[in-house]
């Protein structure tokens, strides 16, 4: 899984790194070298294939030009969280990460969109780094490797404990980070992709106790006053919504598919 925010080197507005931004096309290739370093760690380790999912914005973001020939990429309007995901797979890494809205000391922070103030899986605060392991969960995929901002990769070491990780810059405010040099940060993603390639039989799928409970407070009330209208969904309040179920993706698509 894959995401621009947390990618070396890339900060500022919006504005600035998403399409037609100024640093639009610098932020594509740093984020296209970090997947790169990861992919080359892996193959280093013995893995014998890798599928990138590109999952920012449009998902249109990956210079598939410049990716490592041996994977293969899957982009443009996705209809799942983790498209492509299934059981087949035995590990996943998250590049490119940032951690939730609201992380007083995160980079470019928010969770999956501006509307969304708030997550809670059985009432403990995540971003996206725990979503996506909770849905990969789903499939007995654990999450293996974090890289992206400082406050990211602490947020996945607090909810995951094992997992390698790697912090390629740390924010100085919301919209400015203290940033590694691309090529001192691409080397520790391939080290950190090898070694977690080697330790694959070390980590456990992340996977929240049953019933599993997904509640969300969006940024407004016209949202949940939308969704509360879903069979299983409940309005908790003005802005929150909740939602129980066995598997993440059953609840994970009530509230925010």
């Amino acid at each position: 899984m894959t995401d621009l925010e947390g990618a070396s080197g890339v900060a500022g507005y919006w504005s600035d790194i998403d399409f037609g931004g100024k640093d639009y096309e610098t932020a594509r290739r740093l984020l296209t070298g970090d997947v790169n370093a990861a992919i080359e760690g892996a193959f280093e380790a013995g893995a014998d294939e890798v599928v990138v999912l590109d999952g920012h914005g449009a998902a249109l973001t990956i210079l598939i030009e410049e990716l490592d020939p041996r994977t293969q990429l899957i982009r443009g309007r996705r209809v799942l969280e983790l498209e492509g995901l299934d059981e087949s797979f035995n590990l996943m890494f998250a590049i490119g990460a940032h951690s939730m809205a609201g992380t007083s000391d995160g980079l470019l922070t928010h969770t999956l969109s501006p509307d969304i103030d708030n997550v809670w899986l059985n009432d403990v605060p995540v971003g996206e780094v725990g979503l996506w392991a909770a849905l990969a969960g789903d499939y007995n995929v654990p999450l293996v490797l974090v890289a992206g901002d400082f406050a990211a990769v602490r947020e996945a070491e607090s909810l995951l404990k094992n997992v390698c990780t790697v912090a390629v810059k740390k924010a100085t405010s919301r919209f400015a980070a203290k940033c590694l040099h691309p090529k001192v940060s691409q080397k520790l993603i391939r080290e950190a992709a090898a070694t977690a390639v080697r330790r694959a039989g070390e980590f456990t799928p992340f996977k929240p106790e049953k019933p599993i409970e997904l509640r969300v407070e969006f940024h407004d009330s016209e949202r949940a006053e939308r969704f509360s209208h879903r069979r299983g969904v409940v309005r908790v309040s003005g802005r929150t919504v909740s939602a129980k179920g066995t598997t993440m993706l059953e609840v994970y698509s009530l509230l925010l598919g």
